[in-house]
């Protein structure tokens, strides 16, 4: 899978239907969504950390804008000015057509799959009902977008998270796609690629300090 800035689109496009959000638009070399939430107003997103990202980034003054690029944080480190922090690293990671994976759901749990903005969220309910773990998935331009993959604190280690994944890949399988991407943490990359899931580049957040 050739990594550019159409591959970006369409992982940052169906990020947007799944949880939401207004659309990816061309800017500046770049893509950006207006985010307009508490902890996030606007992101800027770059194939890389180069001129484009630093000319964007020297126009910024307000905080809770972030800059994201497909490049290690030392990187991102390098081409920024000390008043940008920069996070932990993450993973741009693409997934298989098919996987061989089985889980099932523990005792006591029961599993949900609702369409929900222009996507669907799946969640894994406890029987004392609370949540215990979730994730969402959009399909566009032939790409299947994993996202929000989360299990709670005091439901890990019961291989809810692949429960979650399966489910959602169930919808990719049935819409006939041949591309499944997401953005990975440090701490979830272990279970995509126990899936079967590779890394296709390292993914670097930058945001302003309030100032």
């Amino acid at each position: 899978m050739e990594l550019n800035l159409t591959l970006i689109e369409r992982w940052l496009t169906g990020r947007s239907l799944a949880r939401g959000l207004p659309l990816p638009f061309h800017n500046s070399g770049g893509l950006c969504v207006e985010v307009g939430t508490v902890e996030e107003l606007r992101r800027h997103v770059f194939l890389d950390a180069g001129p484009e990202l630093q000319a964007c980034a020297a126009q910024i003054h307000e905080p809770r804008i972030f800059l994201k690029a497909a490049v290690a944080p030392h990187v991102m480190r390098a081409s920024l000015p000390g008043r940008w922090k920069i996070e932990d690293a993450s993973y741009l990671m693409y997934g298989p057509m098919s996987t061989t994976a089985n889980a099932a759901l523990p005792p006591d749990y029961r599993m949900l799959l609702e369409a929900e903005h222009s996507g669907y969220v799946t969640r894994v309910m406890h029987a004392r009902g609370e949540l215990a773990a979730s994730g969402r998935v959009a399909v566009h331009a032939g790409s299947a977008v994993f996202d929000q993959i989360v299990t709670e604190a005091a439901h890990r280690r019961l291989g809810l998270g692949t429960v979650v994944m399966l489910n959602l890949d169930a919808v990719a399988v049935k819409a006939g796609v041949t591309n499944r991407l997401l953005v990975a943490t440090e701490a979830g990359r272990a279970l995509y690629e126990r899936l079967g899931w590779a890394v296709l580049a390292p993914w670097t957040t930058a945001v302003l300090f309030d100032e």
